[in-house]
């Protein structure tokens, strides 16, 4: 992920959780260190979904724990996204 979107991502974050961006680290943990629970986290993937267009299961996103994780799954689903139709030349 470049550095613009890492960025788009940790303020969508930061904002949603109602942290400050450098809370925000990778390593951070979402149950332990931000004190989220399974709620909060459904509702982290919905707006992280509405703002970044990439479509996560509940069953991942029960399953990420840290910022770190977040940025590798938003990378991976948008390296499997079909690419957008191309109009024609």
């Amino acid at each position: 992920m470049n550095s613009t979107a890492h960025q788009h991502l940790v303020d969508v974050l930061a904002d949603r959780l109602g942290l400050e961006p450098e809370e925000l680290t990778p390593d951070a943990r979402f149950r332990e260190d931000l004190g989220l629970d399974s709620l909060d986290l459904v509702e982290l993937v919905s707006a992280l979904e509405n703002e970044l267009g990439v479509p996560v299961t509940d069953e991942v996103a029960l399953s990420l724990t840290s910022l770190g994780e977040v940025v590798a799954q938003v990378d991976a689903l948008r390296a499997t996204a079909s690419p957008a139709a191309e109009p024609a030349a």
